[in-house]
C-alpha cells in the first residue's frame, strides 16, 4: 500500500498554480471580446450569419472562462485552507506527542 505524504508547502504550490489558472482563464475569456463588432465593421451585412455565430461562440467562451476562473479560485482557496488545517493539526499532534515523552 502506498504511503500518503502531505506537506503544507506542496498544497500552497498547488494553490498558487490554481490561482494562476484562474487568471489565465479570465484573460482567455476576454481575448475574443468584440469580435462580432469587428467583423460587422470589416465585412458588413454579408457576414450576418457569421456574426451571429461569433456572438454565440463569444458568449460560450466567456461563460466557460468564467466557470473555469470560479472553479480554479475555489480550488485554490480550499487548498490553502487544507494547508493551514494540516499544519495546525500537525503542530497540535506534535505538541501532544512531546507531552507524552518522558525524559530520563
Amino acid at each position: 500500500m502506498a504511503k500518503l505524504v502531505v506537506t503544507p508547502q506542496y498544497l500552497q504550490t498547488l494553490a498558487a498554480t490554481q490561482t494562476q489558472a484562474a487568471a489565465t482563464a479570465a484573460s482567455a475569456g476576454a481575448a475574443s471580446t468584440n469580435l462580432k463588432n469587428e467583423v460587422w465593421v470589416s465585412h458588413g451585412v454579408i457576414s450576418g450569419a457569421s456574426n451571429t455565430s461569433f456572438a454565440n461562440a463569444e458568449a460560450a467562451r466567456r461563460a466557460a472562462a468564467n466557470s473555469m476562473n470560479t472553479t480554479s479560485s475555489k480550488l485554490a482557496a480550499k487548498l490553502r485552507t487544507a494547508s493551514s488545517a494540516y499544519q495546525g493539526v500537525d503542530e497540535q499532534a506534535g505538541e501532544s506527542l512531546d507531552k507524552q515523552i518522558i525524559e530520563r
